[in-house]
């Protein structure tokens, strides 16, 4: 059993809401200055990697070296995928099935990730049905593939594995994938729609559909020419590390 087998042996228990940290921060707005000030070199260097680094297979097991490859720096737990809560973790976000994307009225909804116990087990799934998707030679084709990475990318968040850090982690593994594949994705511009990729991703939570997704990625997501870093990719990583805002408190994770 991991170290982190209670939702509480997250948090450091005079700092209610923080993250243990290998940096012994104490307080939210401090450790997500330094979190990312820490993980975003980590990504550039994914995103600058040689060809020769791409993974022969995409399973969990690599998922959590990324994971740990991106956030060692920070936290204890990194790589590891959580066994906790007990029920699913839960968040909130507008509700982006019921009303307009960019609807800013919308009312505060839960959504809802596996429970700790189901983790190891769905995730698993995932990675199993994209490895069985995608060696088909048929789903290479733009039309398919795009489609295929947005289905799963989104059953993947909706699995949540860890704790924290899972949108920069899948990220990072799906810029891998199509890579792998002949695409590159557009960091950058996915980045500037960052809140349309969260709704998306969550309508696709609440209905089990990842057309939103799949939109959103028709648009960040291109043939590439060779296996070599494309000066987009590399316009991305010098963004990273350009600047590193902090990123929002997670007020409204629901979780126990």
């Amino acid at each position: 059993m991991t170290a982190y087998d209670t939702w509480d042996s997250y948090f450091w228990p005079d700092a209610p809401g923080v993250l243990k940290n290998k940096f012994g921060i104490k307080n939210y707005p401090d450790l997500a200055v330094a979190e990312a000030h820490a993980v975003a070199p980590r990504m550039r260097g994914i995103i600058l990697d040689s060809p020769s680094t791409l993974p022969e297979t995409v399973d969990l097991d690599y998922y959590r070296q990324v994971h740990h490859r991106l956030f060692q720096d920070v936290y204890s737990w990194a790589g590891t995928t959580r066994v906790v809560p007990q029920g699913a973790m839960a968040k909130q976000w507008r509700d982006v099935v019921n009303f307009a994307p960019d609807d800013r009225t919308a009312p505060w909804v839960t959504y809802r990730y596996a429970p700790g116990r189901d983790v190891e087990e769905r995730a698993t799934a995932v990675f199993s049905n994209l490895e069985h998707a995608l060696s088909d030679p048929k789903c290479h084709a733009p039309q398919t593939f795009i489609p295929t990475v947005a289905q799963h990318w989104g059953q993947l968040d909706q699995v949540h594995p860890f704790r924290e850090g899972n949108t920069r982690s899948q990220t990072m593994l799906m810029a891998i994938v199509c890579r792998k594949y002949g695409y590159a994705l557009d960091g950058v511009q996915l980045l500037a729609r960052r809140e349309e990729f969260i709704g998306a991703r969550y309508h696709g939570h609440g209905t089990g559909h990842y057309g939103r997704l799949t939109a959103l990625l028709l648009d960040t997501v291109g043939p590439r020419a060779s296996e070599q870093v494309t000066d987009q990719e590399r316009h991305w990583a010098e963004s990273l590390t350009a600047t590193t805002p902090p990123r929002r408190p997670p007020s409204h994770d629901l979780s126990r």
